[in-house]
């Protein structure tokens, strides 16, 4: 991309959060003159977030296709004589912030200095720090263990680099009495991929907890989850999977969604991926249960003890178990809470607005947490201030 085209992209980003100086508004101008396409840009646009939409990619972006990319889509348009809706200026959105992939070019472009102090400041997360609980509550480091042997001294399940695997025992139809529980416990920093004995998959995010038992029962199979859980379970429709999540109870018989319900959380979300999931919440009198189907997410907030089902776009709700960190909409202040478990740290705002503050945005999972922060704070809106190791302080400019 050539230094015009980027600066032109800075230029419309002030221009639609009307921060251009006189200077920049002149240049902007001389820019809209010289060709109609430019001109069309601006028009085509109902307001920010549509401009950003279409300039967001996954992951290593070409920035000067993706602008392409917005005038192709401009002459489509006008070929099938679409009819464009009044442009609203960035004004009537000026709560919202958007991270882009321009930001993704502008943090590479960054201070080298910057990131190497907040590299060396900011501790990395021991991400090594997996635990298993056996039935007699003797904790073991899966990072330590091969093999995971029970109380009697079976040999119930093996572990490497992809995850530990619970064996699938035959031998007996076990009582619900005779049942042993395991529970695997990921600190914040981790994530870990665990198979249980009937071949469903769990992928448990960072600082959760799962209780499973080392085979199931016939005719029932129900963990619990603490915490958030991508499932995809294994079909037996003579046996349903439930998952107990907080007052919560999901209830499937072969499917993929995700569970996000961690104590600190306001709402407990389920999203389904495919299948079928039916939600509700045995403890509470009044509350119907509701029945998903794919592209679904069910919405439980335990104060009012009611559940709301709604049609979205899945994408921000799994892209953790994809290996993305992916905000749609989403305030600075639940974005603070996914990095805080992801990246084992503490943030800390200068005043309770600053975490109102709307973004949209996605980086690989697995980046540093200063390229993270080098991506927010590019958008000029919010400053960092290392405290100390685990701590950042946010500050609205």
């Amino acid at each position: 991309m050539d230094k015009k085209t980027y600066h032109i992209i800075q230029l419309l980003f002030k221009y639609y959060r009307e921060t251009l100086s006189v200077s920049e508004k002149v240049e902007l101008e001389a820019w809209l003159a010289e060709d109609k396409r430019n001109r069309e840009l601006l028009k085509s646009y109902e307001h920010f977030s549509r401009f950003v939409q279409d300039m967001h990619f996954y992951g290593e972006t070409d920035m000067e296709k993706g602008y392409d990319r917005v005038f192709w889509k401009i002459e489509i348009q006008q070929k099938k004589k679409v009819n464009r809706m009044r442009w609203i200026t960035w004004g009537s959105v000026a709560a919202s912030l958007m991270i882009v992939v321009t930001f993704a070019i502008l943090w590479r472009q960054g201070s080298s200095e910057r990131e190497q102090y907040l590299m060396k400041t900011l501790a990395s997360p021991d991400r090594s720090g997996v635990q298993l609980q056996l039935s007699d509550g003797k904790t073991i480091s899966l990072a330590k263990v091969l093999e995971v042997k029970e109380i009697d001294g079976r040999n119930v399940a093996t572990n490497d680099t992809a995850g530990i695997v619970y064996q699938n025992m035959q031998e007996d139809i076990l009582r619900e009495e005779e049942i042993i529980y395991n529970t695997v416990i990921t600190p914040r920093g981790t994530e870990y991929l665990l198979t249980l004995s009937d071949g469903s998959r769990v992928w448990l995010n960072s600082d959760s907890r799962l209780k499973f038992p080392v085979k199931f029962s016939k005719g029932m199979r129900r963990v619990e989850l603490v915490g958030e859980g991508y499932f995809e379970v294994a079909k037996d429709t003579s046996s349903p999977f439930i998952v107990n999540s907080g007052k919560l109870e999901i209830k499937v018989t072969g499917t993929s969604f995700n569970i996000a319900a961690y104590p600190d959380e306001k709402i407990v979300q389920t999203t389904l991926v495919s299948g079928s999931v039916d939600v509700s919440c045995p403890e509470c009198a009044d509350t119907e249960s509701v029945s998903l189907v794919p592209n679904e997410i069910a919405i439980f907030v335990p104060g009012i003890q009611k559940i709301e089902k709604k049609r979205v776009d899945i994408a921000p709700y799994v892209a953790w178990h994809e290996g993305f960190l992916t905000f749609h909409d989403e305030s600075l202040g639940s974005i603070a809470k996914k990095l805080e478990r992801w990246y084992d740290l503490t943030f800390e705002f200068d005043q309770p607005e600053t975490e109102e503050l709307i973004f949209y945005g996605s980086i690989k999972r697995h980046e540093n947490i200063s390229q993270v922060l080098d991506m927010l704070r590019c958008t000029n809106l919010i400053g960092f201030t290392i405290i100390d190791s685990k701590t950042v302080r946010v500050t609205r400019l």
